[in-house]
């Protein structure tokens, strides 16, 4: 969810430590310390805004720290590889990035119980994806630009894929 509503690339939000997220009533504020766009190596805040529907970031991630219960040091990851024991299931005490192939894997089982078996998709599709509605969605461009984090419009450009619906509005401005 932070990948598809921030615009996060996997190992921006693989890095994320626990002291990395601010949370706020109306928003979280996620601090990226290093990213392949920081140019200038200031690092970066996403702001995701606190939603309605249950697959809103903000509460999910809230509900994740319910679920973790006391977190007893703030420079850990924040999602880590997990391991079961009878009844349980914790964050491994190692401070160790939750892999690629981990995410991958988790996420295509949860999307295919959705979706049906025929997904294929990679955790970059999520960055992509996001970027994709919010333009569907009318936002404005600078600020579309910005929370993706792109430097460039081509670059910006290169994740967003238009609608059919958006495509035809050109044709159909032209009123013939």
């Amino acid at each position: 969810l932070f990948c598809f509503a921030g615009f996060l690339r996997f190992d921006e939000v693989s890095s994320l430590k626990f002291k990395d997220v601010h949370v706020y009533d109306e928003y979280i504020v996620l601090n990226i310390q290093k990213s392949k766009t920081d140019q200038y190596r200031q690092g970066n805040e996403v702001l995701i805004a606190n939603g309605v529907t249950s697959a809103c970031p903000v509460k999910m991630y809230l509900r994740y720290l319910d679920l973790l219960g006391t977190i007893e040091d703030k420079d850990f990851f924040l999602f880590r590889p997990i391991f079961r024991s009878k009844n349980v299931c914790k964050l491994i005490y190692k401070n160790k990035k939750l892999s690629y192939t981990s995410a991958r894997s988790n996420l295509l089982s949860m999307l295919k119980s959705v979706a049906g078996e025929h997904v294929n998709i990679g955790i970059h599709s999520l960055r992509s994806g996001g970027a994709t509605v919010a333009a569907s969605s009318n936002v404005d461009e600078r600020c579309l630009k910005r929370h993706g984090r792109w430097k460039t419009d081509s670059a910006k450009d290169g994740y967003i894929v238009d609608s059919i619906d958006k495509r035809l509005l050109v044709s159909k401005s032209l009123n013939l």
